[in-house]
């Protein structure tokens, strides 16, 4: 995949190299300065320095990171380094709804759990991707940025590299990646729109529950009601923070919980699961930092209550 996006930068993909055609934007900033831009950790750099693999204009740097860049400077970093496979991979189809060298975005089904909780075990998502990778001849780890409930649906970023990796989970951190979902969720909101800016923390007693706690966790929650039923409403959200069951519990804590969902708020003879589907993420290019979305439809259970 290349790019040539105005003053972006320009890059593609060479063997095991990214190579960038430094732009204007670049100039005169050190090679390291370039890798902090993209919030490369302090382990990735050591790593690129250790590999003796880095070349500027054809000519290998050894490891001085300090050299300075000009611009339409190409410069090749050894970032797309084959890995073994850290999961069992297991043949099970996966819907993609965007893939590059850098990401893969993955459609999660209902009833299907992100992750195993051992190496050993099969029958999660992370174990698909790990099948779709061995089938493609992309060896790569199964890295992910976010997770979803095991009943809730939508998109799920993989990341490739530790490049990639890194930079995402800082941008997630910063909010520049946005994620935003549909619920259905029972009754009618007074507020059409607003903000839920409540804390959460865990149950005492229930492991499996979170609760609204003035001691916990700093949680906030967009929302917008974007069409009523005769007992029910569909609300567009976006997460500011993620912290564990937080569309689930702020929801229920407006007495507004969503439909199916048995934890917080009862099962409902509507749906067999909690009414929640990640449809919508805003991401940035890992290299060009230009911003692109992926989107994709309800899925049948929740589309047929519309």
């Amino acid at each position: 995949m290349s790019n040539n996006l105005g003053d972006a930068m320009k890059y593609w993909k060479e063997s095991h190299y990214l190579v960038l055609t430094i732009s204007k934007d670049f100039h005169n900033f050190t090679i390291l300065e370039l890798l902090k831009h993209y919030h490369s950790s302090k382990k990735l750099i050591h790593h690129l320095r250790m590999s003796k693999d880095v070349f500027l204009n054809g000519k290998n740097i050894k490891q001085d990171f300090s050299i300075k860049l000009s611009e339409n400077d190409e410069l090749r970093l050894p970032i797309f380094i084959d890995e073994d496979v850290d999961f069992l991979p297991d043949d099970k189809p996966i819907d993609i709804a965007y893939e590059d060298d850098f990401i893969l975005v993955v459609n999660k089904p209902p009833q299907l759990e992100v992750h195993p909780d051992s190496k050993n075990r099969l029958g999660t998502l992370v174990n698909r991707v790990s099948y779709y990778y061995q089938i493609t001849n992309q060896n790569h780890r199964v890295r992910y940025i976010h997770r979803l409930d095991r009943d809730t649906t939508g998109l799920i970023v993989f990341v490739k590299n530790y490049f990639t990796h890194n930079l995402y989970d800082v941008l997630l951190e910063q909010k520049i990646i946005k994620r935003c979902y549909l619920a259905l969720v029972h009754g009618h909101l007074k507020q059409k729109s607003g903000i839920i800016n409540k804390k959460i923390g865990r149950h005492r007693h229930l492991s499996d529950r979170m609760v609204i706690a003035n001691s916990g966790q700093e949680a906030i929650t967009k929302y917008q009601v974007k069409r009523e039923h005769k007992d029910y409403s569909l609300v567009e959200l976006e997460l500011e923070t993620g912290r564990t069951h937080q569309i689930r519990i702020h929801l229920a804590s407006l007495n507004h919980p969503i439909l199916g969902d048995d934890l917080y708020g009862g099962k409902s003879p509507l749906i067999t699961r909690q009414a929640l589907h990640a449809y919508k993420l805003q991401l940035i290019h890992p290299v060009t930092m230009e911003p692109f979305e992926v989107k994709i439809p309800l899925p049948p259970d929740m589309e047929n209550l519309l």
